[in-house]
């Protein structure tokens, strides 16, 4: 019986074309929109970890109330490993930079160092080879490495004969044993990973004996049946003991401790909000989409109101017509959801670019079964309720023989349906009112984003980046016979107007991390912190390349290096907070507690230095010549066309060193483009929902007039036979209308407010509830409105009063 239904509901639908397509449009928008969503908010968020141990892993980091993230020292590893009674497992990881050989040109790849029984820590497989073994990790022993599985695939092809390769790194040759399974990035984006013995400067006695040598973080793996909760006491009872036993390391006004999350928490803190206001924007959307599909649902089904009450009274039962009609919306649903579902996933590679910079797991949003049917019991509810909305009517008055009389126009349709399809609207008025308060928020943030003066002039302005070989360059006088080299060929080139060095960039969402530093003749105010700032080497011409204004003195040069007081530079911000309305130049700070001093010669403009969302740093600039940068980025201000520019940078640091890698070459506006990629999108995404919604309670809101106006045709026509002139009849019509808006926008008002505070966090410099965006979205609607009511009232306006008089 069913399917003889469904055949008869295509057949049915094949001479409705107008209607089916409307419908099949509006499923699939609204299914688009969700299934979208809802693959990153399973991905990231709903689905296990890949990881076996997933659910007991926890990371500990050791912090300071100086600085955020400190790290551990080994023998603190050690100890946390024989004393702890709620962990099964402990495992350190840190994160290093290093050249490599011999796979092709020289390359800059990022290691993960890791204990030897890491990845069975994690539960992890290998795809191919093997993992590391007990041992491995010892000093000394055979150098083996294990490769991610996206630089296997991207940068060696997914060559499968390469375990047993070998290659040199840190002047040892290293063998590959195995490769990683797709994993999220984390701890961290790396290429390779190598045992903590492998790594020369985790290696070294001083680092294995020292305390006070803080280089990896630790996570560990909880017993079966122990929670985070549970833990912590164990966690610090043991930090209490060690800093009693050795104080030395842990001076109290450090205020060092140990912090912990679970590494679930860890995956998805940074895109848990926005996802999850993203996903509450779809479900709006699906919302709207559904209260659409059933207003026309409705509209269609009391065109055909005789012919139903004829097979009621001709002895069809309620459960047969409903199911007879829910077959016609299934299949609508089902179509419209094929479609919709197709939309997606042709998005889905957009969504894992946006996703990337918000989570490791960023790799895992995909459409499988569970988002596949999350779209079915979608499709099939909305087909369910949209075949159960004309059944209301008949729900409230049974009375049959009324129903044979009203005829097929439906013109005489009872209130119910009237009330029923403008709760859709109004619904629908109001879902749009929050969506695009959203909307208008988040694209006026960005706007703000966008408008933000970073400090710097990065147009025209190339950078690359070089982790000098630390093995090679292993002292002061190579790290500077590089540098001058490359300040001497550099700025000889003629392609470029200057050019710079420096131990970072602007802009480079790095944790800010201060150094305390002393004043000579300004004592700490009582309370207060003592002088805190980010230390930067600079090369003399940086603030000329990257456009950064001096403001007092003058920039220091390349000799200035080699004198026995080093001078500096330092921002406008440091200079306002520690020297308040003195005159930094010619006064000297210290960072050894007065051994020596470095005179202040300049004062420079605030520059954005970790984000375009982050306040100005108080920075400390100093010559790059005193201890040249191991990691270093090079800058240079050019002409015409950037791609000779690129390769002539490129063609000067081979000549300098044929085996340097260069890497992250791109220009300043391309770094700040990053930093809008994700509010853009974000942007992007909420105001498309926002206009689909739009669009539809427009037409729903045309669509329930016209029905009205058809309703009230008799009506009209004797107003107007009495007098009325047209003004008189377009308020009568427009009263209708207006009044499901001003409802609506009352209800999405009182929503919008209710969800601000969700929102909050991904603003910026904008109040959730700003005043001039409510009052310019609620404009927007009843324009909107107004402009969907001109039909319906174009038809009232000219209705024949004689005509129809005569023929009634």
């Amino acid at each position: 019986m069913f399917v003889n239904d469904l055949r008869q509901g295509v057949r049915r639908l094949r001479h409705a074309p107008v209607f089916s397509c409307l419908a099949i449009a509006t499923i699939a928008l609204g299914v688009a929109a969700n299934t979208a969503i809802f693959s990153m908010v399973d991905g990231v968020l709903l689905r296990r970890l890949p990881y076996a141990s997933g659910d007991r892993l926890i990371h500990i980091r050791e912090a300071s109330s100086l600085r955020p993230d400190v790290r551990f020292s080994v023998p603190e590893i050690k100890d946390l490993r024989a004393q702890t009674k709620v962990f099964d497992a402990v495992v350190e990881y840190h994160t290093m930079a290093f050249q490599l050989y011999g796979l092709g040109d020289p390359q800059r790849l990022q290691t993960g160092v890791v204990s030897d029984n890491f990845f069975q820590v994690l539960g992890v497989q290998p795809t191919m080879g093997r993992l590391f073994q007990p041992g491995e990790e010892e000093v000394g022993a055979p150098p083996v490495v294990l490769l991610s599985y996206n630089y296997w695939k991207n940068a060696l092809g997914g060559d499968t004969k390469v375990i047993g390769a070998k290659f040199t790194m840190n002047d040892r040759v290293h063998t590959i044993v195995g490769v990683l399974p797709p994993l999220p990035l984390y701890p961290d984006n790396n290429d390779i990973w190598v045992p903590a013995g492998a790594c020369p400067f985790r290696s070294a006695p001083t680092a294995i004996a020292n305390r006070q040598f803080r280089l990896p973080t630790v996570l560990a793996r909880l017993r079966p049946g122990v929670t985070l909760a549970q833990a912590t006491p164990d966690l610090r009872g043991i930090e209490r003991r060690l800093h009693e036993s050795y104080s030395e390391a842990y001076p109290a006004a450090d205020g060092l401790h140990w912090e912990t999350e679970s590494v679930r928490d860890e995956l998805t803190k940074g895109s848990k909000p926005l996802l999850l206001i993203l996903f509450a924007t779809a479900v709006f959307l699906m919302i709207v989409a559904a209260a659409n599909f059933a207003g026309l649902t409705i509209a269609r089904q009391l065109r055909r109101g005789q012919e139903i009450a004829v097979r009621e009274a001709i002895g069809a039962t309620r459960p047969r017509l409903f199911a007879q009609l829910a077959a016609e919306s299934l299949i609508l649903c089902v179509v419209g959801g094929a479609l919709g579902t197709l939309l997606a996933f042709s998005g889905l590679g957009l969504l894992r670019s946006f996703a990337t910079r918000l989570t490791p797991r960023a790799g895992e949003i995909g459409i499988d079964g569970v988002v596949l049917l999350f779209d079915l019991v979608t499709v099939v509810l909305v087909g369910v309720l949209a075949a159960a909305a004309p059944f209301i009517r008949s729900a409230v008055s049974s009375n049959l023989i009324d129903r044979l009389r009203e005829g097929n126009s439906g013109a005489m349709a009872g209130r119910a349906e009237h009330r029923v399809r403008s709760a859709f609207v109004l619904a629908q008025v109001a879902i749009a009112f929050v969506l695009l308060v959203g909307a208008a928020l988040v694209g006026r943030s960005l706007m703000h984003l966008q408008a933000v003066n970073a400090g710097f002039d990065g147009h025209d302005v190339v950078t690359a980046r070089m982790t000098l070989n630390f093995s090679k360059y292993n002292t002061r006088e190579l790290r500077l016979a590089f540098y001058d080299q490359l300040m001497n060929r550099l700025s000889s080139t003629p392609a470029l107007s200057t050019a710079a060095v420096a131990s970072t960039l602007p802009l480079n969402n790095a944790v800010s991390r201060t150094q305390a530093f002393k004043i000579d003749g300004i004592g700490a105010v009582s309370g207060e912190r003592s002088p805190r700032g980010d230390f930067t080497a600079v090369s003399p011409r940086y603030f000329e390349t990257l456009g950064i204004p001096v403001t007092r003195g003058h920039m220091f040069i390349e000799s200035d290096r080699d004198t026995l007081s080093v001078p500096v530079a330092i921002s406008q911000k440091l200079a306002t907070t520690y020297w308040g309305n003195r005159n930094p130049v010619g006064t000297r700070i210290s960072t050894d507690s007065g051994k020596t001093w470095n005179p202040v010669v300049a004062v420079v403009g605030d520059v954005k230095q970790n984000g375009l969302d982050h306040d100005v740093g108080e920075q400390v600039y100093f010559p790059a010549g005193i201890i040249p940068p191991g990691d270093m980025r090079a800058f240079v201000r050019f002409k015409g066309p950037v791609g000779p520019v690129i390769a002539a940078l490129r063609r000067t640091i081979r000549e300098i060193d044929p085996q340097q890698a260069i890497v992250s070459v791109q220009t300043m506006d391309e770094v700040r483009g990053v930093q809008l990629s994700e509010p853009r999108l974000t942007s992007a995404l909420l105001a498309s929902f926002a206009c689909v919604a739009l669009i539809l309670a427009a037409t729903g809101l045309a669509g329930i007039l016209t029905y009205s106006v058809a309703q009230r045709v008799p009506e009209i026509a004797i107003r107007m036979a009495l007098g009325a002139d047209a003004g008189r009849i377009v308020r009568l019509v427009s009263r209708d209308g207006l009044a499901i808006v001003a409802v609506g926008l009352v209800c999405g008002g009182g929503v919008a407010l209710a969800l601000s505070r969700f929102i909050r966090t991904v603003l910026f410099e904008i109040h959730p509830t700003d005043a001039a965006t409510y009052v310019s979205v609620a404009l927007l609607l009843l324009v909107t409105a107004t402009a969907a009511c001109l039909a319906p009232v174009r038809r009232a306006v000219t209705t024949d009063a004689a005509r129809i008089l005569r023929s009634g």
